[in-house]
């Protein structure tokens, strides 16, 4: 009988502790030695779970992908991938072990929840300079840094007397058109047109049968007129038109039949 109660009794105990017995749990990275800047991938297997829940936080890592969860029977697979730039991964010895954060894992096995903390293995980052580099007065590229030396259609110094040249002529061809028109403008007001004279012989004309005031001006207008045409004339029609009392009618057409005969062309 007494027999009979130890053996039950280690059962129930032997029952809850095979319930919780611990989980399996792997950590592996893809490469466990890498360069500084490399792209790293971890992977953390759960053997025996029947769900899993774990952030994977590789610290100092940044992690550069979501978190990837796949099952395969009862193994669960979590992987991840991280990149590290940080100063935990650069060693004077060229050869850096950062310390790892270790992952979490919370499962339920068999309706029980379950924590696991697993460290990760020891992962090697290299630098991707060399003490040799370093210590060299030049330090070695990939590539050259000096600019290639520049080509031209045309020389420089060629192309700058060529737009010298060419700023020269557009000056002086400039400068004559202005000339030309100041001329042409300067003829234009001393040199009265047929139109004009033929025009102020006809005011003149008309002023005959006008009062004294309009005959003024007709003759007037004919004087300044006649200016640039024929001095004679011109001084002639500027007495008649300041005589004393007034400019008279036979006077004034003596005057417009003289400019007929002699200004007109």
């Amino acid at each position: 009988m007494k027999r009979l109660l130890a053996a039950i009794v280690v059962a129930l105990v032997a029952a809850p502790a095979a319930a919780a017995a611990p989980l399996t749990v792997r950590t592996t990275f893809d490469d466990a030695t890498i360069e500084f800047g490399d792209v790293v991938r971890a992977h953390v297997a759960v053997v025996g779970a029947d769900s899993v829940s774990a952030t994977l936080d590789l610290a100092p890592f940044t992690p550069v992908s979501p978190l990837q969860t796949t099952r395969h029977g009862n193994v669960v697979e979590l992987t991840r991938s991280f990149v590290c730039l940080t100063a935990a991964c650069v060693s004077d010895r060229g050869d850096a072990t950062p310390k790892l954060a270790p992952v979490r894992i919370e499962a339920r096995v068999g309706g029980r929840p379950v924590r696991v903390t697993k460290p990760w293995p020891q992962l090697h980052v290299r630098g991707r300079v060399t003490t040799a580099d370093l210590s060299s007065s030049s330090p070695p590229f990939q590539a050259s840094l000096e600019p290639p030396p520049p080509s031209y259609r045309v020389a420089p110094r060629t192309l700058a007397w060529l737009l010298d040249g060419a700023a020269i002529v557009l000056g002086l061809a400039a400068l004559a058109f202005v000339v030309a028109q100041l001329r042409r403008r300067v003829a234009h007001r001393s040199a009265p047109t047929a139109d004009e004279l033929a025009l102020a012989l006809r005011l003149a004309r008309e002023a005959e049968a006008r009062p004294a005031p309009d005959r003024r001006r007709a003759v007037g207008l004919l004087a300044r007129v006649l200016r640039a045409r024929d001095a004679p004339l011109a001084v002639a029609a500027r007495d008649l038109a300041w005589a004393r009392p007034q400019p008279e009618p036979d006077a004034l057409e003596a005057l417009v039949g003289d400019v007929e005969r002699e200004a007109q062309p």
